[in-house]
């Protein structure tokens, strides 16, 4: 089965079963902070709003093949957007104003530092993407008087919604929502006549502007969209942890989501999902059993799953077990009803 194909697969449950899961893993978010600790939710929290950062590579390596380090400067966007807005300089905490004012600006940012970054491919797209996020960086860590420097900005107040202030657990749940809904827009975008254009570019640049695709446009508008996709996520975070950092926008954090996106693979639709909560999943056991290694032990076991699994990721090995598990089960199935 070939990538394009691959890609067409949400899951592999036909029909309703598909439907099924899906409201199952969301009635499992929605109960799941009932019975956990706050640091779990808290966990749980930053995974739905990393999915749709991690989208946004996935977006554009899956369609176009670029490796997209920048992500991080649209979430530090929308995180010092947050703070300045909700914190330092209380404007407002309305989280219907900053939302919209926070994906405009993701989208406009990235649109501009689009005409850059887009005019190379491959390996010198993905060092654009990290250098211009070390400029970022820098002139936030320096800019100590607007931006608290390497302190930072905190204090920053839980969102309001119709001037009803959110508590944690209301915020947590907005954060479902919207999770939810961008991952539903990125899989129509990532079905729609669009994405096959972008796949087109992808796999033959010349031969797709000979045919009079638009490449440098339509290049330009899968940035923006996975930017505005970080931006969300900067501005949730932002909320959720009443502070941000400048290490929000540095290269390092940014590889996060290339290293989610890894590990779930970037072939299947729903690999984003399953990467992001693996990685979270890895750092906190590795963290926990070895505190002062896990660095290093999470590079090694990217390694060897990039090796071993390549880029199929965990989402392929699920995918084949499941496979093996149903098969198993039809053939009892059947076996059973011959027998009778």
């Amino acid at each position: 089965m070939n990538v394009s194909t691959k890609n067409n697969i949400i899951f592999s449950f036909p029909g309703n079963k598909r439907i099924i899961v899906g409201v199952i893993l969301v009635a499992i978010a929605v109960i799941i902070p009932f019975f956990t600790s706050e640091y779990i939710q808290t966990l749980i929290q930053k995974g739905l709003l990393w999915i749709p950062s991690v989208y946004g590579v996935y977006f554009l390596y899956s369609l176009l093949h670029q490796v997209h380090f920048a992500q991080s400067i649209f979430i530090g966007l929308g995180g010092y957007l947050t703070a300045f807005l909700a914190g330092k300089y209380f404007f407002t905490n309305e989280l219907l104003i900053l939302l919209p004012i926070g994906l405009l600006i993701g989208g406009v940012v990235s649109a501009l530092l689009g005409i850059i970054i887009m005019k190379r491919t491959g390996f010198y797209f993905a060092v654009m993407g990290i250098a211009i996020t070390m400029v970022f960086w820098s002139i936030v860590y320096k800019a100590r008087d607007l931006t608290g420097g390497s302190d930072g900005i905190p204090g920053i107040r839980n969102p309001s919604i119709f001037t009803i202030q959110l508590s944690n657990q209301g915020l947590y749940y907005v954060s479902l929502i919207l999770s939810i809904s961008m991952i539903l827009l990125m899989l129509r975008i990532l079905k729609s006549p669009f994405s096959l254009q972008l796949r087109a570019i992808g796999g033959d640049l010349d031969k797709s502007e000979s045919i009079g695709i638009p490449v440098k446009k339509m290049q330009r508008v899968a940035f923006i969209i996975a930017g505005v996709f970080a931006s969300m996520t900067g501005i949730m975070l932002a909320f959720m942890y009443n502070y941000v950092s400048p290490e929000t926008f540095s290269w390092d954090y940014g590889s996060i989501f290339v290293q989610a996106a890894i590990l779930g693979g970037t072939v299947y639709l729903e690999s984003p999902i399953l990467g992001v909560f693996c990685f979270i999943i890895l750092e906190f056991l590795v963290s926990t059993w070895f505190p002062f290694l896990w660095e290093i032990i999470i590079g090694l076991g990217i390694v060897i799953i990039i090796i071993t699994l390549g880029e199929e990721g965990f989402t392929g090995l699920a995918r084949k077990l499941f496979s093996r598990i149903m098969f198993k089960r039809n053939l009892l199935e059947r076996t059973y009803k011959n027998g009778k």
